[in-house]
């Protein structure tokens, strides 16, 4: 109802009413009553609130009067009071625009500008809460390109329109040069394949750049730390011949086969060349080496590497200190048996015969005689590797020269 609805005039309280048309004129106003309880209609700006029905049940219930009363003197005002509750609840839980709309709407006491709040007004200000929400949110996100932060922010100092129109076009345009840019720098900075990937797409459609951007990027940049890792194995000096042979034929191969080597074969080779290496070390070392290596080798492969980091260290050690304890005793020993005791003779005014002990380097004790000529001619201690035939042939000389003169 655009107006007031109509209804009839009513008789004074207290009479009875008997003239027909006023009779007439209260049924309409009944009618007119009831027809509010059911919206939407052309007369209330909102769905009819209890306290509204509370008001027309009463008038229906009431006299002539009551009902001529409530639509003459009540309902307006109740319909007017129920538009301000409804949009004071929307400015509570609206956007900033929405707020804004609200309290114009609310604060001019105007049926019709009630009415164009409450069925157009609030959803175009929400609508523009939401577009500013989504430049803003747009600003706020780190991965937004240059060219979209600089759209989005000329766009929130503008009108509606224009925050629209750079969601509905600019957004587009804006985000494809930012993505065209984005994988020239991904170019720039990324590895062999990561470069070949890009390149691929680079002069593409926008799908596939986005793609390259969303997955193609980390696949690349995987194999090219995939590539760089089994690399960094070859320069390793550690590494055996079959991690380096295996690296080898990775790297020669696609991208696929290298992760196989990083991800499968990389392991079992490494205990192949350890097993191998643990194998030679024990080979070729001492006793210690050995048992400690082969105790290694019959173990697990843990015990294996733990051989390779020290116990093959702690082993050796073990046979360098035997070694050189073997080499003293064997030097002293030799020294022990250079040694020869000379037993002076006897001081006489004649030949006489003077027995001397030698110790051979066999161990055996010979006994031999030296002849000494007078007291000034006695033969002392002699020492020395080769002592015992030196002594000897010197004595055998001396006898020699000695012998003629007796």
């Amino acid at each position: 109802m655009a107006a007031t609805p109509a209804f009839a005039d009513t008789t004074p309280a207290g009479q009875e009413q008997t003239d027909p048309a006023e009779a007439k004129a209260d049924e309409e106003n009944r009618a007119a009553i009831e027809r509010l309880l059911v919206y939407p209609n052309d007369y209330l700006v909102t769905a009819p609130s209890d306290y509204l029905r509370e008001h027309a049940a009463a008038a229906l219930a009431g006299t002539p009067a009551d009902r001529a009363r409530f639509l003459t003197e009540q309902v307006d005002r109740i319909r007017r009071d129920d538009a301000r509750v409804a949009i004071s609840r929307i400015m509570s839980v609206g956007g900033p625009v929405v707020y804004k709309a609200a309290v114009v709407a609310f604060e001019s006491d105007d049926i019709a500008t009630f009415r164009a709040f409450l069925t157009v007004g609030q959803y175009t200000a929400r609508t523009e809460d939401e577009n500013r929400a989504e430049v803003q949110r747009l600003l706020d996100d780190p991965s937004s390109g240059p060219r979209v932060r600089e759209g989005a922010q000329k766009a929130l100092a503008g009108t509606a329109a224009d925050v629209e129109r750079f969601l509905t076009v600019g957004l587009k345009s804006a985000a494809e040069s930012d993505d065209r840019v984005l994988i020239s720098q991904i170019m720039e900075r990324g590895g062999p394949a990561v470069r070949k990937a890009a390149d691929t797409v680079m002069f593409g459609s926008i799908e596939g750049i986005r793609e390259f951007l969303k997955v193609g990027q980390y696949v690349a940049r995987a194999e090219d730390e995939n590539r760089a890792e089994v690399r960094r194995i070859l320069d390793d000096a550690s590494s055996g011949r079959g991690v380096r042979e295996g690296a080898q034929k990775a790297l020669a191969g696609t991208a696929a086969e290298v992760e196989h080597f990083l991800k499968a074969e990389l392991e079992p080779l490494r205990e192949t060349d350890d097993l191998v290496l643990a194998t030679r070390i024990a080979d070729a070392g001492g006793p210690e080496v050995r048992k400690a290596g082969n105790a290694a080798l019959n173990s697990s492969i843990a015990d294996v590497r733990a051989f390779l980091k020290e116990g093959q260290f702690t082993a050796r050690a073990k046979d360098q200190a035997a070694e050189k304890a073997a080499a003293e005793a064997a030097a002293k020993a030799a020294q022990d048996n250079s040694v020869t005791t000379v037993v002076p003779a006897s001081v006489t005014t004649g030949t006489t015969t003077t027995s001397t002990t030698v110790t051979t380097t066999d161990g055996q004790a010979t006994v031999g005689a030296l002849a000494a000529t007078g007291p000034t001619t006695p033969l002392g201690q002699l020492a020395g590797i080769g002592g015992a035939a030196v002594l000897l042939g010197a004595g055998a000389l001396v006898a020699t020269r000695r012998r003629p003169q007796a």
